[in-house]
């Protein structure tokens, strides 16, 4: 009832249009259902000989089925635009939904049973509406006629009627049940087969470099193997209700006929109102069965609905306020007070982290692999909030605004830039929509991506691909340091944003970056974390953070100095090879998979 309530507060959303639908369709339906006492007065007059009578009713009742299904069909026309607007609203508010949910959930989340979900549980939600406000609601209508006729009549073929359908609910429940079981073991096998074969399909290069075909056949043909065993077991409950149910309802109206032919050969019913028995029955079982099959088609729809709207009941954990407060007259001064951070309980990452970042200062973040500079970052952007201390930005803790305010302020270019599935014009300007084309062109010439781009038939309008995998790392970068020159905030995350360039566009990229943090007239608030250390060389400072704590922090020029300090080995470690510098490092520009 949950599911159906939720899903009615959508449908609710436009009243009139589904009053206005119910209405009419009620009206068509019950004027187009009723056939039964044309049988009964069409044959009472020839009975008696009334042929005129007979012809007359004919006409009226003609007319009256034909304007019945044309008002039936009205319905239907008017419902299926509450129904498609309601759709929209739906699939809206889940990826608002699942836009707003944390950056924990979406990294726990299989992206392939999301997409499952979503698939089934779209289909599902329409077949749930057509099958509740047509098919049943039809049914009950025309049930309703009979049981009122039949009563008219005789009260014992009402009272059959009657248990003949609690009967059939009874042992249908059962059923349903039943069905419900296994349709939810059949769809989370389902999500684990679109989770791997998702997971095969964007990680196909990795299978190609490491020649795992056979394994990756091999381990979904397993996972098929229990899909279809599920499956299986899943349809054979279908076969239950044809069974069970289909021989209930034949038996059921075989016994109301011979209860009419017995009233008839006592002379308790005239031959018109046996025909009327006999024209509701032959009418009405069959549908009656119709309607318990259409119950099993609901069960097998609400394990999907009830994943597809479950997908509203997952809890945000980094909230929004309630009041939430802006910066004004923005500096860009950032601060780190007593922070403390940890994915898993007793494993801090960060530990009593502070740190002030004056406006317009540029502060790089060094240290060992999970040393916890990328936790910085997420932090930053409130992708997790703090086990302990606060953030802020201008003396505003950023728990206190919203996030998408907070990210407004904060441009960040990240280690792997992932791009959409569109051009590249497209994901330069994302960062700011309204962007002309001579400042997109602007930014990737700073980017030092113009002549690349020049050369491709369709230059800034190629298609990067999904990921943006026909792009190398290194352009991707450079993609992501456009886009981040085309927003121009005032505060800058540079996470590992040229780990991927030669040393030659390093340098062009430096240039671009540094132009801008230290613009004299609007300088900006840079925080950067760099594999290379000759990126930060000109930092105003220098934090280095050895198991999530401040190991040291100074300039490049009094740290390389520092007898047995972490900088001075990490950079003596980069100058003997042994990281960051790889020799001959090229990019996919002269042999690019784009072309």
């Amino acid at each position: 009832m949950r599911v159906l309530k939720r899903l009615y507060q959508f449908i609710f959303k436009y009243p009139r249009n589904f009053i206005v639908y119910l209405v009419l369709f009620t009206v068509g339906i019950v004027m187009s259902n009723t056939q039964p006492f044309l049988v009964k007065w069409v044959t009472a007059a020839v009975q008696t000989g009334s042929f005129d009578q007979a012809f007359w009713i004919l006409v009226w009742f003609g007319i009256a089925l034909v304007i019945g299904n044309c008002i039936v069909a009205l319905s239907y026309y008017i419902g299926d635009q509450g129904m498609t607007r309601t759709s929209i609203d739906l699939q809206g508010s889940i990826l608002k939904h699942l836009h707003d949910l944390d950056f924990a959930y979406h990294t726990n989340k299989s992206s392939g049973k999301l997409i499952g979900i979503m698939r089934r549980g779209d289909e599902a939600y329409f077949g749930f509406y057509h099958l509740i406000n047509r098919e049943v609601y039809a049914t009950v209508l025309v049930f309703l006629m009979m049981l009122g006729t039949f009563a008219m009549l005789r009260s014992s073929y009402m009272v059959f009627g009657i248990l003949v359908t609690i009967i059939s609910v009874l042992v249908s429940l059962f059923l349903v049940k039943l069905n419900i079981k296994y349709r939810k073991k059949f769809s989370e096998t389902d999500d684990e087969v679109s989770g791997v074969r998702v997971d095969n399909l964007i990680n196909f290069d990795t299978v190609k470099y490491f020649a795992q075909e056979a394994y990756e056949q091999k381990r979904f043909g397993t996972l098929l193997t229990k899909w279809y065993d599920d499956l299986l077991r899943y349809f054979q409950t279908f076969r239950y209700f044809d069974i069970i149910i289909g021989n209930f309802s034949l038996l059921a109206l075989i016994a109301v006929m011979v209860l009419a032919v017995m009233d008839v050969q006592s002379h308790a019913l005239s031959l018109p109102d046996f025909l009327l028995v006999s024209s509701f029955s032959l009418f009405l079982f069959p549908r009656l069965v119709n309607l318990l099959f259409i119950l099993r088609e609901l069960a097998k729809r609400y394990d999907d609905l009830e994943r597809y709207l479950g997908l509203l009941d997952e809890k945000i954990k980094v909230i929004d306020p309630e009041h939430a407060e802006e910066v004004k007259n923005l500096r860009g001064s950032v601060q780190f007070n007593h922070v403390s951070f940890s994915y898993h309980a007793n494993e801090d990452v960060l530990s009593d982290f502070s740190l002030e970042i004056k406006p317009g200062e540029s502060v790089a973040l060094v240290g060992y692999s999970g040393a916890g500079k990328t936790t910085i970052t997420k932090l930053m952007m409130r992708f997790f909030d703090p086990t302990g201390g606060n953030i802020t930005i201008d003396d505003v803790d950023i728990t206190h605004m919203k996030k998408s305010y907070l990210r407004s302020l904060v441009g960040i270019v990240p280690q792997d830039p992932i791009m959409f599935n569109n051009t590249i014009a497209f994901n330069v300007r994302y960062a700011r929509p309204e962007a002309s084309d001579a400042e997109v062109d602007h930014v990737l010439k700073l980017a030092k991506l113009d002549d690349f781009i020049k050369k491709l038939p369709e230059e800034d309008k190629t298609m990067v691909g999904e990921r943006g995998i026909k792009l190398s790392g290194g352009q991707r970068q450079r993609l992501a340091i456009a886009r981040l020159l085309l927003e121009q905030p005032k505060i800058i995350l540079f996470d590992e944003a040229t780990s991927s360039l030669d040393s030659e566009s390093e340098r062009s990229i430096q240039h671009a970056f540094w132009s801008i943090a230290k613009d004299p007239k609007n300088p900006r608030t840079s925080i950067i974390i760099a594999h290379r250390l000759s990126t930060i060389m000109r930092a105003d400072r220098i934090v280095v953070l050895d198991k999530g704590k401040i190991a040291e922090i100074g300039t490049h020029e009094s740290l390389v100095k520092k007898e047995d300090g972490i900088y001075q080995k990490l950079w003596q470690l980069q100058q003997d090879g042994f990281i960051g510098e790889e020799k001959g490092e090229n990019l996919q520009e002269d042999n690019n998979p784009v072309e």
